[in-house]
């Protein structure tokens, strides 16, 4: 009985970790990381265009999968393009149950942070980003397709896990096979709080950039 009392106190505790915000829906801004200059490649006198950044992330309405995005409220069915755009991330109770989400701010896109994370990928391996051909230099031009870019939580006993999954096709013009980048984060935290969303994004955005850059 004593058993079963604290195992009904533990998963109390759990779920009141995430209960006081877990139903709402959470607005974020998030930042590109900049490139770094101290593990900048040499210039390889190229620009890169990136042409064309597609989001193609496929939104389900009751996944089991928590890792497959979801939204609350209106539902991913009735849901806008435009909020598709920019969401990010499925809230959950401490018993896994999905409610709210996060979004980006408004004016902030998921193409938009991958466009500009990969931009400063493409900096950091010594590429030069132009907005179009330019007499005398070659020039790469890329077309971008976001197969996934999605946080979500876990609970468990004593802390909830957070995971966030990055990955896309970057299509070079005149080569036949596309370049796969993915991209993998994961942290404990005691509570479900915008901050541990935007963490676990941001960690999530600088895996990418640092897999981009090795595999350009």
């Amino acid at each position: 009985m004593g058993h079963m009392i604290k195992l009904a106190a533990l998963l109390g505790l759990v779920a009141s970790l995430t209960s006081g915000c877990a139903t709402n829906r959470s607005e974020v801004q998030l930042s590109a990381p900049s490139a770094s200059l101290a593990q900048a490649s040499a210039s390889k006198n190229i620009n890169v265009i990136i042409r064309s950044v597609k989001d193609e992330r496929r939104f389900e309405d009751a996944p089991s999968d928590p890792s497959t995005p979801s939204l609350g409220f209106e539902g991913s069915s009735n849901a806008t393009q435009e909020l598709k755009l920019r969401a990010i991330a499925r809230k959950r109770n401490g018993f896994g149950k999905a409610l709210g989400d996060v979004v980006l701010q408004d004016g902030q896109t998921v193409p938009a942070l991958v466009r500009n994370t990969l931009a400063s990928a493409l900096q950091q391996a010594g590429y030069k980003i132009a907005a179009e051909p330019s007499a005398g230099t070659p020039s790469l031009v890329v077309d971008v397709r976001i197969k996934k870019f999605w946080a979500w939580m876990t609970p468990g006993f004593w802390a909830l896990s957070f995971e966030s999954r990055i990955e896309t096709e970057l299509s070079i013009e005149g080569r036949s096979t596309p370049i796969l980048v993915e991209a993998y984060a994961i942290e404990s935290r005691q509570l479900g709080t915008d901050s541990a969303w935007m963490d676990i994004v941001s960690k999530g955005l600088q895996d990418y950039q640092a897999k981009a850059a090795q595999g350009l």
